[in-house]
């Protein structure tokens, strides 16, 4: 094809016009494009895996007992239904689960057990399988059940020590835990021990109920009747609206781990296990984790460090939010040759109850640690009681009991403070270092310090004594006020800030009289003028017979 200049026209662009045009079509060409029927819609994503229900593996489920014999007269035969078992004698609930487990492991895919409403009995380990951090092999297997109070896992014959209900594949006897990345979960379900009636002082049994690595999942799952309910080992692992109770221990931060924090437990229930809600190995911690409106106590301690020379921080870096430390026979957190450095109570408060003790244990205190640094109660934290819903008059030492406590923060203090006011028990008791531990109370603020020598009555001006306070001298500053009458090494709350009442040397004071330190007794105050600094101002009028004025603080006068 040719033309003038600028209008030849190439194959290929004639081709390429061809193409975009419309083919033309007979009618009959038509017709038949209409009759063809159109493609079907492609086929929804696949889940992650599919599901299979124990009863399809031959489960029961009437809480009796019915051993693999029941169904198969040889074990050669059995095994071509069940290959892991090991004897006729086996329960064929524990086949059929753990039978379920495998198959969906070993398919590539994952997937999920369903475990139907029905109470099933079994007689050995439920062993997931374990994923480590660079797993590819799809193989992550859920346990799903219809209710926690529908579907309902028993261990009627303890296992012994060692063993668990349902473990990780990474959780052996010899604690290697190299590849602990389980990413698994279990759900709408209940596990029964064999110990599900015990109380405080009775013996535990030795199996323990889940056996967690990192990533776990527990929704709605109830589990009772364990030595510990819950085996907590390396990080990330989640419990939500869960029941951890009528065990020994509730949640164990157990031996022979890295455990790298990070749990969050939202809405548990921790209560009612006969040693404490949770214990923590002297080998372990608890880090970076959070608990979010739980419940611990009605048992003999809330939070428990077992006895033994301490490895790790016990307590480090973690939120209690909203929690209730309740009824607790022996104390709310325990642990005297462990630290507790840097957590946070907002919101969380608790109580004692007799009836939760064990015996021969002594209430030292609510709060027991070796080193006690960094830690901040507000917000309802510091609710420690007034003595009459909490039992404070049991308390054999102190609220809190430490051999060091720095840099602590007491944001909601009243109630503390008034154990030491009442007489029922000191707030603190530090037998080594206490520095920059703060407090705010209802009408002051200020600072728990060390008394020197003499010691201090409540109402008292003091004064610095190096690292200690006490009574006010003359022609030396006033540093504060003391709240409470405390001996020599006792530990004061010294108000630095707000109304108090301190003790007048005047029969009748009147309502703003700027006051001194009395030039007889400086630890008191004075309206007379002279050359002492101003300490304060009277708020209201102290009539005669009172032996103490309310006081604004204006020590900045000074």
């Amino acid at each position: 094809m040719s033309g003038g200049p600028g209008c030849r026209i190439g194959r290929r662009a004639l081709l390429a016009a061809a193409l975009a045009l419309p083919a033309a079509r007979t009618p009959a060409a038509a017709q038949a494009a209409q009759d063809k029927p159109l493609r079907p819609a492609p086929d929804p994503p696949q889940r992650s895996g599919p599901a299979l229900s124990i009863r399809e593996r031959g489960a029961v489920g009437d809480g009796r007992s019915h051993p693999l014999s029941e169904r198969y007269k040889s074990l050669e035969a059995a095994r071509r239904v069940h290959p892991h078992i090991r004897s006729l004698d086996q329960e064929c609930d524990w086949a059929a689960l753990q039978g379920a487990v495998l198959e969906l492991a070993r398919s590539g895919q994952g997937g999920t057990v369903l475990v139907p409403p029905g109470h099933y009995r079994l007689d050995g380990e439920i062993v997931l399988p374990n994923l480590d951090r660079y797993d590819d092999a799809f193989n992550e297997v859920e346990i799903v059940g219809a209710g926690m109070r529908a579907s309902l896992l028993s261990w009627p014959e303890d296992l012994g020590p060692g063993r668990f209900a349902i473990r990780a594949g990474s959780r052996q006897g010899v604690r290697d835990d190299n590849k602990g990345y389980q990413r698994s979960r279990i759900a709408h379900i209940s596990l029964r021990g064999p110990k599900p009636d015990n109380r405080p002082g009775d013996p535990p049994p030795g199996m323990d109920g889940l056996a967690l690595t990192s990533r776990f999942l527990l929704e709605r799952v109830g589990v009772f009747g364990f030595r510990a309910g819950v085996d907590v080992w390396r990080d990330h692992s989640s419990l939500i609206s869960c029941q951890l109770t009528k065990n020994h221990i509730g949640a164990y931060w157990s031996a022979g781990t890295d455990s790298f924090g990070d749990h969050l437990f939202l809405d548990t229930d921790l209560a009612g296990n006969t040693l404490a809600s949770i214990a923590v190995a002297p080998e372990n911690g608890i880090d970076h984790s959070s608990f979010i409106s739980c419940h611990f106590g009605f048992s003999p301690y809330a939070i428990l460090a077992e006895d033994g020379p301490a490895k790790r921080t016990f307590l480090s870096n973690n939120k209690f939010l909203d929690c209730a430390f309740e009824a607790c026979g022996n104390g709310w957190i325990q642990g005297p040759m462990a630290e507790m450095y840097g957590n946070v109570l907002i919101g969380c408060s608790g109580s004692l109850l007799p009836a939760y003790r064990l015996a021969k244990r002594p209430v030292t205190g609510l709060i027991v640690v070796r080193a006690l640094e960094r830690n901040e109660f507000t917000g309802g934290s510091a609710s420690f009681g007034d003595g009459t819903n909490d039992r404070a008059a049991d308390i054999e030492t102190a609220a809190i009991v430490a051999a060091s406590a720095v840099g602590n923060r007491f944001d909601d203090a009243e109630r503390l403070i008034r154990l030491g006011r009442d007489g029922f028990a000191p707030a603190l008791a530090i037998s080594g270092t206490c520095r920059a531990n703060r407090f705010e109370a209802l009408d002051c603020s200020g600072e728990f310090r060390k008394v020197g020598a003499g010691g201090v009555d409540a109402g008292n001006l003091v004064q610095r004594d190096y690292d200690r306070v006490r009574r006010l001298e003359p022609d030396r500053p006033a540093d504060g006020v003391a709240l409470t009458t405390t001996a020599a090494g006792g530990i004061v709350p010294v108000a630095t800030g707000g109304t108090v009442p301190v003790g007048k040397t005047r029969a009748a004071i009147r309502m703003g009289t700027v006051l001194r330190p009395g030039s007889g007794t400086p630890q008191r105050v004075d309206p007379t003028p002279g050359p002492a600094a101003p300490v304060g101002i009277a708020v209201a009028d102290a009539a005669p017979g009172t032996d103490s004025v309310v006081m604004e603080l204006r020590l900045e006068l000074r």
